[in-house]
């Protein structure tokens, strides 16, 4: 080896060490920037990290906003008083060939209007208490479970029993009433109770997202009451602390409260004093609608004012839906049907329309083939023969028209 490499070598392995040095230092800057850049983007431990992931569980669960229900509208139908004379069960027991009643032919006019209705409600003059007793007419009436099943068959919702003859057969009647409308679920019955408890239960019927509620009352019960030791209630019109505090809990629990009412007095057309200071204090108390009868003819359709300014249909009386009285002018009534619209955005339910449908019970000699006719489909041929021109001469279709036209105002009178 030359003296001169020896001197040399030295040097250049110095050289290349620090070259060496140099570029690891440097490799590991590099690497140490790469890595705190990708800390910055990702955190993958500690605070940081925390923070991150409860910001995006948050992002997660955040609800999705619904947009509100637009307005919906339900039509409640209230009728008058189905008052079964004898003739009438007869001719339905005659028409089932003596095998049950058959009693579809008095109502087959209109049951296309009670079906088509949301909520159908009824006024049943008579019990039915044919499980314990036999059928009775006037004074004292009874019907058979078949009008029952008819009333369900035909599409009504609420049945009121609340009237002047829900004692004809004594507790015991009213208790067989009860329990037989206890086998018909879809109905609900209103106006007699089985306690105190059962007379709280405010019976709510539902549709289309609209909750219904229904009370019933009655003046009289023509001189019955019940046994003093009995469990069985009534609501009595003069009984106004219970009528209020009805309502308002019945208020606080659905959207529409209705109303059945059985006052007033027969065969007039005049409002009593009672009928018009109850209506108006039902009326500020909560209720939404009233159906009243009990006077056997057709009285007055109004809308009353609550002290906030809500609109309220009340219909003083219907007359009879059917019965086999023998003036002409029990054989006028009607059907009206209100329409009641909830906006969801202020969960606020009012009154927006209603109709009313004009109808007639026909019968020829001696009450022979009992039956309904809508006004639109009867005719002045019809009336000259109808049966009770014997006790009403001039009963005709300008007799009937001026019954309904003295009562309802026209521009709520349905003209099909």
């Amino acid at each position: 080896m030359k003296k001169g490499q020896n001197k040399l070598s030295p040097i250049i392995f110095r050289v290349c060490l620090a070259v060496v040095l140099v570029g690891t230092c440097v490799a590991s800057m590099v690497l140490f920037l790469q890595n705190q850049g990708n800390r910055t983007k990702q955190p993958l431990s500690g605070a940081s990290s925390s923070v991150h992931t409860a910001v995006s569980l948050q992002a997660e669960s955040k609800p999705e906003s619904k947009p509100v229900p637009k307005p919906v509208s339900i039509t409640i139908l209230g009728v008058g008083d189905d008052l079964i004379h004898d003739v009438i069960y007869k001719q339905a027991q005659s028409r089932a060939g003596g095998k049950g009643y058959d009693f579809s032919p008095v109502y087959s006019r209109i049951a296309k209007d009670i079906k088509n209705a949301d909520i159908s409600v009824i006024n049943q003059e008579t019990p039915i208490a044919g499980k314990i007793a036999p059928p009775s007419g006037y004074p004292r009436f009874n019907s058979p479970t078949e009008l029952g099943d008819e009333l369900v068959n035909l599409g009504f919702d609420v049945i009121n029993h609340a009237n002047n003859h829900v004692l004809d057969r004594n507790e015991a009647g009213l208790a067989a009433t009860l329990d037989y409308w206890a086998t018909k679920p879809s109905v609900k019955v209103v106006g007699a109770y089985r306690n105190d408890e059962d007379l709280q239960n405010i019976r709510i019927v539902e549709s289309k997202g609209i909750k219904t509620a229904h009370i019933g009352i009655t003046e009289m019960t023509n001189g019955l009451f019940l046994p003093k030791n009995s469990d069985y209630r009534l609501i009595y019109a003069n009984n106004t602390e219970l009528i209020e505090k009805l309502i308002k809990k019945a208020k606080s629990m659905a959207d529409v409260v209705v109303i059945s009412v059985h006052w007033g007095n027969e065969n007039t057309y005049t409002l009593s004093e009672k009928q018009k200071t109850l209506a108006q204090n039902m009326v500020d108390w909560g209720a939404d609608i009233i159906f009243g009868n009990h006077p056997h003819v057709l009285q007055k359709l109004t809308v009353l004012t609550r002290k906030d300014g809500t609109k309220c249909p009340v219909i003083f009386a219907f007359g009879n839906l059917v019965s086999a009285q023998q003036s002409g002018d029990n054989m006028v009534s009607g059907m009206l049907t209100v329409t009641m619209t909830k906006d969801f955005a202020t969960n606020k339910t009012a009154f927006t329309d209603m109709k009313f449908k004009p109808i007639v019970t026909h019968y020829g000699k001696r009450c022979a083939g009992i039956t309904i006719y809508p006004l639109s489909q009867y005719t002045d041929a019809l009336a000259a023969v109808h049966g009770v021109k014997r006790y009403t001469p001039a009963f005709s279709l300008k007799y009937i028209n001026k019954i309904v036209n003295q009562s309802i105002p026209e521009e709520y009178l349905q003209k099909d």
